[in-house]
């Protein structure tokens, strides 16, 4: 089941945002620290790479928690994509979780949980891409014989309008007589 053109954007844009801030935190943690006297600083920008990320976080909580009453609830009971589905949710709860760790957690096991949630978050756009690609390629069971193209042969969509003998023709409900008039 697709999205709505403006629901996919907001999934991608905010989840875009979310790992460019990432990434970007891990370049100017890692390979753009300058060498002091006294250490290694940390880049002046690292600290605005990671409140950009908290922010994109949160934006990004807001548009997972949109993709559930409809999008992941349908997908569930239909059992469609259930696999890359599920590995996507889990990916964005272990994300979510260890964020909030790093955030509440203690210092001793920050190192480690830093190093998790990095080395997921950067897997977690190779997860979305497979989730969408696999979704694509689905179909839905109610139009299973319909072609590829998505348009039904003449001689098809007359048949489906005709009734089987086996069928029962369609009663539509009596009327209530107007009891205010």
């Amino acid at each position: 089941m697709r999205l709505s053109r403006g629901h996919r954007y907001w999934v991608y844009w905010s989840g875009g945002a979310l790992f460019a801030t990432g990434a970007l935190w891990l370049v100017y943690r890692f390979f753009l620290r300058e060498h002091g006297e006294f250490g290694d600083p940390p880049h002046p920008l690292e600290v605005s790479w990671l409140r950009l990320h908290g922010a994109c976080a949160m934006l990004m909580l807001i548009v997972a928690g949109s993709l559930l009453p409809i999008h992941i609830r349908r997908g569930w009971h239909q059992r469609k994509n259930l696999l890359a589905g599920c590995v996507v949710v889990a990916i964005m709860v272990l994300l979510i979780v260890s964020g909030y760790a790093l955030y509440y957690g203690d210092e001793e096991s920050r190192p480690v949980v830093s190093a998790l949630h990095w080395i997921v978050g950067l897997g977690a756009p190779a997860a979305l891409i497979w989730h969408i690609l696999r979704g694509r390629g689905t179909r839905s069971t109610s139009n299973q014989d319909v072609p590829a193209s998505g348009k039904l042969e003449p001689s098809q969509s007359a048949q489906s309008a005709l009734p089987t003998t086996n069928q029962a023709p369609a009663q539509r409900p009596a009327k209530r007589p107007n009891i205010l008039a």
